[in-house]
């Protein structure tokens, strides 16, 4: 399931320009004290040596500006209303959220109380084999390497050709998490619209002190229709509980 959630307030929301964990603690506050909440947040999806949240989040949506305070450091100023998605394909989690949503007088985003004025449960697309698709938060694909004693994270880009397997690879893993079985012929292509690198798209997110490298814009994809409807789910790529991932369908 997908949701969409606009909020309302009397002032302008104010945040971290780097909001992603801000955006994640208030998704998991609302899952309340349950079983299932701990179990998501503490422990996760357990594929090999991998944990799976199964959900994304879209960056936030609304007017804003980019604020500098006097010690040098920006923030971002978003004008009510504003409004995010929340996927997952965790009946459960979105149940949770959505319920305990709807009850709260108040929701708080940094300690700023703002009131939830809709939550829209989106229509499905309907999930082809070829599909165009538009990232509402940033796709992120690394691998881990070592040079000597040295470990470092390596971020690909879309334009590179190991992008697209390591997209298929981390997408098989969620499969057989959320069904249980593997999936049959699987195929997932990613192709940028341009032939060359555009750097326009490139971001830089700072989560918990860790630098992100991830990519928006659109992209075409060819894929089985399940695992592109599956991805739409959970995001595409990895770290997609942080913020990472989320898309649309365009075309």
């Amino acid at each position: 399931m997908r949701i969409t959630l606009e909020f309302v307030g009397e002032k302008n929301l104010v945040l971290p320009i780097h909001y992603n964990y801000v955006v994640q603690g208030f998704l998991y506050d609302l899952m309340g004290d349950s079983d299932f909440a701990a179990f998501l947040h503490d422990e996760g999806f357990q594929y090999e040596k991998r944990k799976f949240k199964l959900f994304t989040f879209s960056r936030i949506e609304g007017e804003f500006k980019i604020l500098t305070d006097s010690k040098g450091q920006k923030k971002i100023s978003i004008k009510s209303p504003f409004k995010f998605t929340v996927a997952s394909p965790l009946d459960e989690f979105i149940f949770d959220i959505s319920k305990n949503a709807l009850k709260k007088e108040y929701c708080h985003f940094n300690g700023q109380k703002f009131i939830l004025n809709s939550l829209n449960i989106d229509n499905p697309p309907v999930f082809k084999n070829k599909a165009r698709i538009k990232f509402i938060s940033p796709v992120v694909m690394y691998t881990t390497l070592k040079d000597g004693d040295i470990k470092y994270t390596y971020y690909y880009s879309p334009w590179d050709e190991k992008f697209s397997p390591l997209l298929l690879n981390n997408l098989l893993k969620k499969y057989e998490l959320v069904y249980n079985v593997k999936a049959k012929d699987p195929y997932f292509k990613l192709y940028p619209l341009s032939e060359k690198e555009d750097r326009r798209y490139s971001k830089m997110i700072k989560y918990k002190n860790v630098y992100v490298k991830g990519w928006m814009g659109i992209y075409d994809v060819e894929s089985s229709p399940e695992l592109l409807e599956l991805a739409y789910y959970t995001g595409l790529g990895a770290k997609n509980s942080q913020g990472f991932g989320c898309f649309e369908i365009v075309g």
